[in-house]
């Protein structure tokens, strides 16, 4: 059985439609329109304007190339146009039907990929391999989407998601809704008590940019919280990885780049940020320019 997809629009005069109003209310280029001609989608002879001699369109090309656009639109070839149009035996439930598994596949890939995107815009940076060549470009792709999409991480995603609509506000401008959400994610003892450490230790860094960021003072500060890090680790696959290296080279970025370090700008400043970053780098054995 054979499916025919009609969409009629309405309006004109009865000498027809012009170029010009087929491009501004259909949005067809004159090129478009050629290339329509071109592929026998349109008749390549139309009626001539007894007053200009251009070609007007007639009410059923009107709706003709509004179908087109519309099929062309959602992945078909203007080859398979043609088909439906002129091929009795053109089964276009079925190619509709294998469009719209297409469309569903592209969309599931554009989400990977806009998620991953989100992901990198948060964190300033984008995912490498500590040795180019160690494995293979799609190996590392495939591990990146699945270790470096905090979108698609049940522990991390609703911070992302939430942390998308604040931000852009100061926290003066949070909406109660926002405040509440906000408490909501950190509602246990546990969580609330880990980030007021982690802000505790970073607050006391900050504090002591009156010294060298090498200095032997702030340098124990900086010990202090890798043992912190180190002793609260909740990852098992980060057991005995969470090295000085590891901790200047996963955290000193998080102060300069990326959304993430626009919220960090709030609590420390921008000069606190820079401070932190050079001393958690210098810990590591790392030069900021060097992460």
């Amino acid at each position: 059985m054979t499916t025919k997809c009609i969409i009629f629009v309405k309006g004109g005069d009865e000498m027809g439609y012009s170029v010009k109003w087929v491009t501004e209310n259909l949005g067809i280029t004159r090129d478009m329109l050629r290339y329509y001609e071109k592929e026998h989608l349109l008749p390549d002879k139309g009626m001539r304007n007894p007053t200009n001699k251009y070609r007007d369109y007639s009410e059923e090309d009107i709706e003709r190339i509004w179908g087109i656009k519309l099929l062309i639109g959602v992945g078909f070839t203007a080859k398979e146009i043609y088909s439906l149009m002129n091929d009795t035996e053109y089964d276009f439930d079925r190619a509709i039907a294998q469009k719209v598994k297409e469309l569903q596949q592209k969309h599931d890939e554009n989400l990977i990929y806009l998620e991953f995107a989100k992901s990198i815009k948060f964190i300033g940076r984008v995912p490498t391999t500590s040795k180019i060549g160690s494995m293979r470009f799609d190996e590392f792709l495939e591990y990146a989407h699945e270790n470096w999409n905090f979108y698609d991480d049940p522990r991390s995603a609703p911070f992302m998601q939430l942390s998308d609509a604040l931000i852009s506000k100061e926290p003066s401008d949070w909406s109660p809704d926002e405040l509440e959400r906000l408490m909501d994610m950190f509602g246990d003892t546990e969580s609330m008590m880990h980030t007021f450490a982690l802000h505790g230790y970073y607050q006391v860094i900050s504090d002591m940019r009156e010294l060298e960021y090498s200095s032997e003072t702030v340098q124990r500060v900086v010990a202090l919280l890798h043992r912190y890090l180190v002793d609260h680790n909740t990852e098992p696959e980060l057991d005995g990885k969470i090295t000085p290296q590891f901790v200047a080279k996963y955290t000193a970025p998080f102060f300069l780049e990326g959304d993430v370090a626009t919220l960090h700008e709030r609590n420390y400043g921008k000069d606190g940020c820079l401070f932190i970053a050079q001393a958690l780098a210098f810990y590591g054995g790392y030069n900021i320019e060097d992460l």
